[in-house]
């Protein structure tokens, strides 16, 4: 079951932190252990790019990767590009090209739904199985929303995403804080840093980003809601639109809605003479007789120079 991010990872290490050392140490091990005992990773006889992140929840890895895609078809740098993911939260478990007319959150999860609107899809736990799946289907590129801890695939680029407005937390190992791994095993795999926000001095490569909302006519009252890794920041971007916000409700990374959660928000809604409003990530997993019910905020990631990030895949790629 999906759970709440913890507070204190985006706080001065405190208590907490420091009591759940000794368990991040252990699951570093365990997490370095696996890793040794794994078998070669695959190369694909095609590209594939990774877009990562160094922790756990929400850093825009996902906007990152359809922005990419949109780059990488409008400058027609591929013809037949797919996206690869591990369809977090969804039943498929082996290598699966996702059909939007068939697939649903349940089965491919929530990630996988948004970035089929845009190109080919496929999930997969083992990524290299979903590698040759995109051979198969003729694929000429692979982008990989997630993967920068998967070692089964071979990457050709890897892009870490850095949300500027939180960074990497209290620096600290899940779960005493958020990264995944120390940051002294990350950066060596990190080919270019995608920031989003503010500037961000590095030795990499860095590409500067912000995340916009693709809409700003939205008018009268709002009850918001969302269930993302740090949904509070959801509800600032409405806030920092001027949306008129009176209510607010939030839920678990990845949470499945039921009947009953979405009934008791339609009539808060009514009671308050309000409209309801959410993320596209969190529409897609909403009950299928409640979304024409639900306004959502669709966003994009906008990257501050489209022509290096273009000129960065070309040099890299050939």
């Amino acid at each position: 079951m999906p759970l709440k991010t913890p507070e204190f990872w985006y706080k001065h290490p405190g208590l907490a932190a420091y009591a759940l050392l000794p368990v991040a140490w252990l699951y570093q091990l365990i997490h370095r252990l696996n890793q040794a005992i794994k078998k070669a990773p695959y190369k694909s006889t095609i590209p594939v790019i990774c877009i990562g992140n160094a922790v756990a929840g929400g850093s825009g890895k996902t906007p990152a990767a359809l922005s990419i895609m949109k780059l990488v078809q409008e400058n027609s740098l591929y013809k037949n590009a797919h996206f690869l993911t591990r369809g977090y939260s969804g039943e498929k478990t082996s290598a699966t090209l996702v059909d939007v007319k068939k697939h649903n959150a349940a089965h491919v999860g929530d990630e996988a739904l948004l970035l089929a609107k845009q190109a080919p899809t496929i999930v997969a736990t083992n990524r290299a199985d979903g590698a040759k799946l995109a051979e198969q289907q003729g694929a000429d590129l692979i982008i990989m929303d997630d993967g920068l801890q998967n070692n089964s695939l071979v990457k050709d680029i890897t892009f870490l995403v850095i949300d500027r407005a939180v960074d990497f937390g209290n620096g600290k190992t899940i779960p005493a804080g958020p990264l995944r791994e120390p940051l002294s095993h990350i950066l060596p795999k990190t080919d270019a840093v995608i920031c989003i926000g503010r500037p961000l001095q590095s030795d990499k490569t860095v590409f500067e980003a912000n995340i916009m909302p693709m809409q700003n006519n939205l008018k009268g009252q709002y009850i918001a809601f969302a269930g993302l890794g740090r949904p509070k920041k959801f509800l600032t971007t409405l806030e920092d639109m001027g949306v008129d916000i009176i209510g607010w409700n939030e839920f678990p990374d990845h949470h499945t809605y039921t009947h009953a959660e979405i009934n008791a928000l339609i009539k808060e809604a009514e009671d308050k003479s309000a409209q309801l409003i959410t993320t596209e990530k969190d529409h897609v997993r909403l009950p299928e007789m409640f979304k024409e019910k639900i306004t959502t905020l669709p966003i994009s990631l906008n990257f501050k120079d489209d022509n290096a990030l273009s000129t960065f895949l070309k040099d890299r790629l050939n």
